[in-house]
């Protein structure tokens, strides 16, 4: 039976907490117009986004209580507030709330899923248990995409939406970002790939939005660069004039002006002559050619510290010079590096950033930050502030400089990746931050972009872009971090005649199209039902979703149609692979996909068949690096027939000389015995696979060995051979165990504490042991 629910009383609805959600016309109007519908919803920042999508997940769960929904959002601190939010405000049974996170292991979320009434994820954990068949998804009725901005290219969004349409009974799609993307095109590949039927816009500037709007102030504050920077940044853009009065008079650029030729240009000129290499004959042009490609090679390089003087300064300057100086140390360094390195020129200036570090000499943008800092935090001593750089360099120098200051409490905000010696912080120590920044453990965040978008800090009213992007969507995120709750401030910090400004206008120009491309879509489609006032006469039976949906689309987007028994093979997958988009269209092929860590091998189809797969970019550096020999020596160890997939030309846009392509493909066919199969992509990539897959276990489905270490005849060491097949435990562990408990029997037997007494066997080691030790085998598995 539908709940009928009335405009006046939505907020009393037996889902929702009491006086939870405060009334605002504009997220009931949104909620009606999106009840059926795929719908994408642009909304500025700080407007209850997480709202419009509470009453539209209570409505789902009103009508059909025997099916699920899951929230999407990029990051973990962005899916644990959107978790608390629901926790905050909605009377579900919290046991059916899940965070299903990464940090929680596949079986484990087998196991949480059939409780699941909402889960809260973030994709990549979700795309990987609908790769591996975790769970079905059939009676998912609403996904929802947060920052759906992201739904573009190979992004995780694009084959869930697809995989979802396809396998839902009734899908459902709500899309909701605050900056969409600056033109029409991006908007339409975003409306695409996310099969959104119906788009709601709203600004600033709307008639049910503007009650809740808070002022922000937004200032720019222009900085002067003292003498010594620029006396570096002439030397830069000397040697980057030289470099482009080559590159135009060989007809590769139209302009010498370091100010017109961006970085994007200079990787496309980069890609153009690739091709030139790849297609000429003439080895004279050839050679002109390989003189160009470093030409832009250190165009780029010089660009980029021309950069870093001028919008962050001498440490992250000697900080990039010192880590391309490590590479050539470590014979790690191109012939273009190595070169640059050795010119007088560059030489000089490197002396001059030396000299002007060990003075002590910082960008003048660190003072003014910390009087704009102190004297915001002076005022109001409850004040939150975000800080907003580019660069992860210069966030540790910013929190370096004010580690010991007693008013500015201060801690770097980034991401998980590894940076040089920089480790990055992990998503559960991004959400512990966030909490002390709203307690007030830490007053002052300096953040790269994953502190962007969408986080919802009531108390930030201070942003301070030290640098400027030439992204509207980045600059939208930033700028929505205050205002949410109350009146906040935005500070631009601008080197003058630098860079700086030149992105500054940029982004004001992109931001501008996009609110053209909105206003237009808004114009083109109005709202469908301006003058209703209740609920009831929209609260009804949702409408089915065809299942054809894909295969009827008309709207060029990229369409990967379900093959008949596809499901009966089966093909082992190595999870790191899932970044690739081979394992996500074997997917939506129908391929019964078993994502494994396998040690050797991308790919296995049977004991006897494996694949390596390389990009052509990947096959090039692997030569170089030499890695690409030893993995398939031991793909040929281990398997009869031993293939390797080359995606793409390895030939085309190649640093390698053409002779040592050849000597390579042709040591390894002939002197390692592998099988050589050339892909245009990895559409191609996937189909190749799936009828080798097809052709092997056609006649019944083989068994598949995934240990390939040959086991040792001496009993002991086929102890310990045992042993260090679990997750987790090394050979030195596996010694360790057998050492202090002798047999497998007493290792089986025992309780988690006395296995944590053994050398090396942490908590999580001994608990994996115990776990796996009275697991019962799955036949199915």
């Amino acid at each position: 039976m539908i709940t009928q629910v009335k405009k006046e009383d939505f907020i009393s609805h037996p889902l929702i907490k009491d006086n939870a959600i405060i009334r605002r016309t504009y997220q009931e109007n949104i909620f009606i117009n999106c009840l059926d519908k795929n719908s994408l919803v642009v909304i500025p920042t700080g407007l209850g986004k997480t709202i419009i999508a509470l009453m539209l997940v209570v409505h789902k769960l009103t009508n059909k209580p025997d099916s699920r929904v899951v929230f999407l959002a990029p990051t973990k601190p962005l899916v644990e507030q959107h978790y608390t939010s629901f926790l905050n405000l909605t009377k579900i049974d919290p046991d059916s709330l899940k965070v299903v996170t990464g940090a929680i292991v596949p079986e484990k979320r087998k196991e949480l899923w059939d409780d699941v009434k909402i889960a809260f994820m973030t994709p990549q954990v979700f795309q990987n248990d609908i790769i591996a068949r975790q769970y079905t998804i059939q009676d998912v009725s609403l996904i929802i995409f947060d920052e759906c901005h992201r739904a573009v290219g190979d992004y995780a969004y694009c084959y869930i939406a697809q995989k979802y349409v396809n396998s839902a009974t009734t899908p459902q799609i709500l899309g909701i970002t605050a900056s969409p993307g600056s033109t029409e095109e991006k908007i339409n590949e975003i409306k695409q790939n996310l099969f959104i039927d119906h788009v709601e816009i709203r600004t600033e500037k709307d008639a049910d939005v503007v009650p809740y709007i808070h002022k922000v102030d937004n200032e720019w504050i222009k900085v002067k660069l003292p003498p010594e920077f620029l006396d570096i940044k002439r030397i830069l853009d000397d040697k980057l004039k030289a470099c482009y009065k080559f590159l135009k008079e060989s007809e590769l650029l139209n302009s010498l002006d370091i100010n017109k030729i961006t970085r994007k240009d200079l990787l496309k000129l980069s890609s153009d002559i690739n091709r030139k290499i790849a297609i000429s004959r003439d080895e004279a042009e050839k050679f002109q050619m390989f003189y160009a490609k470093k030409l832009v090679a250190n165009s780029i390089r010089l660009s980029h510290m021309a950069e870093l003087i001028e919008t962050q300064g001498i440490n992250a300057l000697k900080d990039y010079i010192e880590k391309n100086e490590e590479k050539i140390k470590k014979n790690s360094a191109n012939k273009s590096l190595k070169e640059l390195h050795a010119d007088r020129d560059f030489v000089r200036m490197k002396e001059l950033t030396y000299l002007l570090q060990s003075r002590g000499l910082t960008h003048p943008k660190i003072k003014i930050l910390k009087e704009i800092l102190t004297g915001q935090l002076i005022e109001n001593t409850s004040s939150r502030i975000l800080v907003f750089c580019h660069f992860r360099d210069s966030v540790n120098n910013i929190v370096r400089n004010f580690k010991d200051d007693e008013i500015i409490k201060v801690h770097k905000f980034v991401g998980q990746a590894k940076k040089g010696s920089d480790k990055g912080l992990t998503q559960k120590e991004q959400v512990r931050l966030l909490e002390e920044f709203k307690k007030g453990t830490y007053n002052t965040l300096i953040g790269t972009s994953v502190a962007e978008e969408g986080l919802d800090i009531a108390e930030c009213d201070l942003v301070v872009f030290y640098d400027v992007v030439p992204s509207a969507i980045r600059s939208i995120q930033r700028r929505g971090r205050t205002g949410r709750k109350k009146e906040g401030r935005v500070l631009v910090l601008m080197a003058e005649n630098t860079r700086d400004e030149g992105y500054y206008w940029a982004e004001k120009s992109k931001e501008k199209s996009m609110k053209l491309s909105l206003k237009k879509m808004k114009e083109s489609n109005p709202d469908p039902l301006p003058n209703q006032s209740n609920l009831l006469n929209f609260v009804g039976n949702d409408t089915e979703k065809k299942k054809d949906l894909i295969e009827e689309s008309d709207d060029g987007i990229e369409k990967i149609q379900k093959i008949a028994g596809a499901e009966k093979y089966q093909i082992f997958c190595d999870n790191r692979e899932t970044s690739s988009s081979v394992v996500r269209i074997l997917s939506l092929m129908g391929v019964n996909i078993r994502l494994k860590q396998l040690l050797v091998a991308d790919y296995i189809i049977s004991s006897r068949i494996g694949f390596e797969r390389k990009s052509a970019r990947d096959f090039n550096d692997s030569i170089k690096d030499g890695r690409l020999f030893n993995e398939l020596f031991e793909l040929k160890k281990n398997f009869e027939s031993a293939i390797l997939i080359i995606e793409g030309d390895p030939f085309s846009g190649s640093s390698i000389n053409e002779n040592a392509l050849y000597g390579a493909i042709t040591s390894i066919i002939i002197k390692i015995g592998i099988t050589i199969y050339k892909t245009r992509d990895a559409r191609e990539t996937a189909m190749f696979l799936f009828h080798m897959a097809k052709k092997e276990q056609s006649a019944s489905l083989p068994t598949v060995n995934l240990r390939f270490e040959k086991a040792p005849i001496d009993t002991s060491q086929l102890l310990e051979f045992i042993i260090a097949g679990i997750p987790g435990v090394n050979s030195l562990r596996a010694k360790n165990l057998l050492k202090e408990l002798k047999t497998l029997q007493a290792i089986f037997n025992s309780d988690i504490p006395d296995l944590t007494k053994i050398d090396n066997i942490g908590k999580k080691i001994a608990q994996q042991i115990y776990k796996i030790s009275r697991y019962k085998y799955n036949t199915e598995s």
